[in-house]
């Protein structure tokens, strides 16, 4: 038998023939063993069960996508027994990740086969067997010298990175929240376009006073600071989440405005004293008068002319002046205040977020029929833009919103009384006011800051009032759920897609490279059938201890050939 210095050709030997006969038998030649390989397996047949395999990995696929494109954006599956999407989607994931493993791993086995086609390490023998086992061997794969290296390592890369296909299919499932509608009623009070009607019998005719409740939101609204962006209206919202489209409703405004550059100052000085005392006038008459022993902190009426505020078109209620001083100076710091009451109808925006309800008022703007401020006829008001159910009217008749008249002049009778007032402070820190209102109005320096607020607590108190007690009308809103919807992250299928893409990739070409070998796959028959034979002059160890044939293996060079009589390992120590 023909070898080279280091190297031994393997052949197959007929073993019942006579050794000297198998001394004398020659390796069989090309066209010999190209006859023999003939009829040792087809190109599918023998690869059934890994072709089967792939059919599943791709069934499984599939079945991801088709799940994950039907729930995709859609609410969360309530499916029985508390199964879940997540559980079904592991469920596939785990079956195409079992598929593409076992044609991955018997065609390493069989590219093992391959591997000593020519001259290589039997050390090899192991390595290539462990890759075939798992990815941790798959992991050493690629460590591996030789002719199919290249296709050794992409199924072994393909076997590694199939581990982490659980944690990316994963990810392909993000669960959102979003809100969707409810049939729940949600709800707002308002004053609608009915007459608004809120007054109570006075001692005399001409006389009539705001009945017992309305005057405790006048107290209130002078007393405590109401804010008005959020007033503390009735609202109905079941779920904590509603939305309004914008409506209008008959409330109270108020304006004010600075009006001390119009005061004029006439300062007079008693006998020989130096002691002055100021006195202060507006263009209306109104007056003011302090001095240093003599300190007056305010002076407030109604009814007089408003010298800034426009109130032409106004359903007039009441106006304001005062005149206040912020306490001992020569001179002191004088200011001037005036401010207007009256009925508006108010546009408003309004939402409830997690239990918080918050409602805006976009426009104010209010027009009325009302002649005169002394008349005792009906009126009504007309707001500069329609809303109806929402939407925007041209047609304002649609949007008038009657007052009757002795509701008005009920709110003229109370009001009068609490806002005239003075307050004096004859010595420091020991402040005397007529009337508890009068004190409220000053606030801190009595500036056109503390009264202007006041003004906008009243106007919001009562406007709350009205619209919570004496209307009890309502405008309906869309009421929210939040639910749990299924987003399909699909750039996270691409690893999944590839790795099935090419484990079927490997298997077809490990198919048609081995298709005229015996495809013996991962079976250990192969070397049970076959016999390592080392010619006469060489001699090995033989070491049944794991480490010792592991030593041997590294030091020996292995062919496989195959003969009329079978397989055979031919190898010679280094």
């Amino acid at each position: 038998m023909e070898h080279a210095k280091d190297e031994y050709r393997l052949s197959y030997l007929r073993m019942d023939d006579p050794p000297e006969h198998q001394a004398q038998r020659q390796p069989l030649s090309a066209s010999d063993q190209a006859v023999l390989a003939q009829g040792s397996g087809s190109l599918g047949s023998s690869w059934i069960w890994e072709i089967l395999s792939c059919v599943i990995a791709v069934a499984s696929l599939a079945g991801i996508i088709v799940v994950l494109y039907m729930y995709d954006g859609k609410s969360m599956p309530d499916w029985p027994y508390g199964i879940t999407l997540n559980a079904v989607i592991s469920l596939l994931t785990t079956l195409m990740k079992a598929a593409m493993a076992f044609p991955i791993t018997e065609a390493l086995s069989q590219l093992k086969w391959s591997w000593f086609s020519r001259g290589n390490n039997l050390s090899d023998l192991a390595l290539l067997d462990a890759a075939s086992r798992g990815p941790f061997g798959a992991a050493l794969g690629p460590a591996l010298n030789g002719e199919n290296r290249y296709l050794v390592t992409v199924g072994c890369l393909v076997l590694v990175v199939a581990a982490a296909i659980a944690p990316f299919v994963q990810q392909v499932i993000a669960i959102n929240i979003r809100p969707v509608h409810s049939s729940n009623s949600s709800s707002i009070q308002i004053c609608n376009t009915s007459m608004y009607t809120d007054y109570d019998e006075g001692p005399g005719p001409g006389q009539n006073v705001v009945p017992l409740s309305t005057l405790a939101s006048i107290y209130t609204g002078i007393f405590q600071d109401q804010s008005a962006g959020s007033p503390s209206v009735m609202t109905t919202c079941p779920t904590g989440n509603c939305t309004f489209v914008p409506y209008q409703s008959l409330g109270f405004c108020s304006r004010c405005a600075n009006i001390t550059d119009q005061l004029t100052l006439n300062k007079t000085t008693l006998g020989l004293s130096t002691i002055e005392t100021y006195d202060y006038k507006l263009p209306n008459g109104f007056s003011f008068s302090t001095s240093q022993t003599g300190m007056y902190l305010m002076n407030s009426t109604n009814g007089l002319p408003l010298l800034q505020i426009d109130t032409k078109n106004l359903p007039l209620i009441i106006n304001f002046t005062a005149i206040s001083a912020s306490g001992y100076g020569v001179p002191p710091q004088v200011s001037a205040t005036e401010c207007a009451l009256y009925f508006c109808i108010d546009t408003y925006e309004a939402t409830v977020k997690d239990g918080k309800f918050d409602e805006r008022i976009t426009s104010s703007g209010t027009s009325t029929n009302l002649t005169t401020s002394f008349s005792l006829e009906n009126f009504s008001l007309t707001p500069d833009t329609c809303y109806v159910n929402g939407t925007r009217r041209d047609d304002k008749s649609e949007c008038t919103y009657p007052v009757n008249a002795f509701s008005r002049l009920s709110m003229v009778n109370s009001l009068t009384p609490l806002l005239n007032g003075t307050g004096q402070l004859y010595m420091s820190n020991r402040p005397y006011w007529s009337t508890d209102t009068a004190k409220a109005l000053y606030g801190v320096q009595g500036n056109f800051t503390d009264i202007s607020t006041v003004f906008t607590s009243l106007a919001t108190s009562l406007t709350t009032h009205a619209r919570n007690q004496v209307c009890k009308a309502s405008v309906k809103g869309m009421t929210w759920n939040v639910e749990s919807f299924v987003s399909v992250r699909w750039v996270w299928m691409i690893l999944p897609i590839v790795l099935v893409g090419l484990t079927i990739i490997f298997l077809l070409v490990t198919m048609i490279k081995t298709r005229n070998q015996y495809i013996w796959k991962s079976s250990p028959l192969a070397l049970l059938f076959s016999d390592l034979a080392v010619d006469g002059q060489h001699s090995f160890e033989r070491n049944l201890s794991l480490s010792g044939m592991e030593d041997v293996s590294k030091k020996m060079k292995v062919w496989l050939e195959i003969t009329q009589a079978g397989v055979k390992l031919k190898g010679i120590p280094r």
